[in-house]
């Protein structure tokens, strides 16, 4: 049976298919274009033409069916037989689905223009590229849902978009915040203009987190300074309590043992003793009296060493050289070192070394009295001295060898 002869609902249903192939082929040569092959373009538009003729052939076929005259060369096929237009439309759909299965597996392996938009839709980020005027070059939908966001308008223009951005952290009405970063590069030896905005919504709380603990911090620090300086206070007053009570009880004694003795007849032994226990009490309450050490200066060192019959020795510097920052500092720990010197270790000659250069002062203060038994612990006087001392950012040493010195350094 020859082709023209088919009912015309067979010829219609070939007709149909011929279309959905037709559309078929106009993919593929769409496709073709897009990847740049010579070959397949070619393919592609000897397929679309062949359909094309094949569906003027039917619809002439048709029309004669309806009473139209067709052209003599849709006559010649209408009697090519049923089989050959079966064989040739199988043929060129089967070339045809090949042709779009090559592009499919060519496009998910190598990158095209619509790989690269839908890449950077997947971003998590906001990104706009415009050139001058504002014209859009590429934009992601971050970007659009964004710009929809704050201007409430599509995006249509990079700079009238840039405008709506006052400043590089903004908050978004759904709650977190974008961080704009606008940069100018070149492409195609010409500037155009890229904007990325970030979501920064967690770094943005951690670092509110982060300011709040520190101003905690921070409070907490003031707390434990004032802490650290009523705990300075009070061991200071400690010691000072310490030390009138042992005053107090040293003077007792001192009356107790001179009123016993008044009551007799004493030796010279015994005179020299109670007289020594007294000088000793008064050298106490003058090295404790913070008055007299800020009242003393350097002549005055001398004058208490020639009333305790102290032999004061001046060795390097002259105590002139002395900066006046940190001389009264050392005529308190002078006076407090020869009394001291005195009480504890009944020394007769005293000798202060003071030595200079350009980085450090160090004076010694040695003495050629008893040296103390076990160790040396850093109380009373001595943790005075180291006070006194440290205000100044200087610092204390003690060493006994042949004598014992005390080595003050600033």
């Amino acid at each position: 049976m020859h082709f023209g002869d088919m009912p015309d609902e067979a010829r219609g249903f070939l007709f149909v298919w011929l279309i959905g192939i037709f559309i078929l082929g106009l993919c593929n040569l769409f496709h073709s274009v897009q990847v740049k092959r010579t070959k397949h373009i070619v393919i592609s538009t000897v397929l679309l033409v062949a359909e094309y003729f094949l569906l003027q052939v039917i619809s002439d076929i048709l029309h004669r069916r309806a009473g139209k005259e067709n052209a003599d060369f849709s006559y010649i096929l209408g009697h090519i037989p049923v089989i050959g237009w079966i064989v040739l439309t199988v043929g060129i759909l089967v070339i045809s689905i090949t042709l779009a299965s090559f592009f499919k597996h060519w496009k998910e392996e190598h990158i095209t223009p619509m790989s690269v938009k839908d890449s950077i839709d997947t971003l998590h980020a906001g990104l706009c590229y415009w050139e001058d005027g504002g014209r859009i070059i590429l934009s992601n939908r971050k970007m659009d849902e964004i710009c929809l966001a704050l201007s409430g308008e599509m995006l249509l223009n990079g700079e009238k978009f840039y405008q709506c951005i006052v400043s590089e952290c903004m908050p978004m009405p759904d709650g977190t915040i974008k961080y704009f970063f606008h940069n100018q590069v070149e492409f195609e030896d010409k500037q155009i203009h890229e904007l990325v905005a970030a979501d920064v919504t967690e770094l943005y709380k951690k670092n509110e987190l982060l300011e709040q603990e520190t101003i905690s911090l921070q409070k907490m620090n003031e707390s434990l300074k004032r802490y650290n300086q009523n705990i300075e206070e009070t061991v200071r007053k400690q010691e000072i309590l310490d030390t009138k009570v042992y005053i107090h009880d040293e003077m007792n004694r001192l009356m107790l043992v001179t009123t016993a003795n008044a009551e007799m007849p004493m030796s010279e032994e015994e005179f020299k003793e109670i007289l020594t226990l007294w000088r000793n009490n008064a050298i106490l309450l003058g090295s404790d009296s913070d008055k007299t050490r800020v009242n003393m200066d350097i002549s005055e060192i001398n004058q208490l060493a020639e009333l305790l019959g102290i032999q004061l020795i001046w060795q390097g510097e002259q105590p002139r050289s002395i900066p006046d920052s940190i001389r009264e500092v050392f005529i308190m720990v002078a006076g407090e070192a020869i009394a001291n010197a005195v009480k504890h270790a009944g020394a007769k000659n005293i000798t202060i070394g003071i030595h200079k250069n350009e980085e450090k002062l160090c004076i010694r203060i040695s003495n050629d009295g008893k040296l103390p038994v076990g160790k040396i612990t850093m109380g009373g006087g001595l943790t005075n001295i180291k006070r006194m001392v440290a205000e100044k950012k200087g610092q204390v040493k003690v060493e006994i060898n042949e004598q014992f010195n005390m080595i003050l350094e600033f």
